[in-house]
C-alpha cells in the first residue's frame, strides 16, 4: 500500500459515511488505524534522520516501481 492508496481508503470512508453505508464507529476505526500507520512512518523517518540513514518506506513510494 502506498500513500495514494491510503488516501483512497480515507476518501472511500468519507463517501460511505455520506451515503449512509457505514457507521461512524467504522470510520473512526479506519481513521484511527491510518493515524497509527502514519505515526510509525513519522517515527521511522525521525530515526533515519538521527542515524543518517535513508528511509526506505514503501508507503511513501507512490507511483514508483518495486525493485
Amino acid at each position: 500500500m502506498n500513500i495514494n492508496e491510503l488516501r483512497g481508503v480515507l476518501s472511500e470512508e468519507i463517501e460511505n459515511i455520506r451515503a449512509g453505508t457505514t457507521t461512524a464507529a467504522n470510520v473512526n476505526a479506519v481513521t484511527n488505524a491510518v493515524g497509527k500507520i502514519l505515526s510509525t512512518v513519522k517515527l521511522e523517518m525521525e530515526y533515519c534522520k538521527l542515524t543518517g540513514k535513508t528511509p526506505a518506506i514503501e508507503l511513501l513510494t507512490a507511483g514508483e516501481e518495486k525493485k
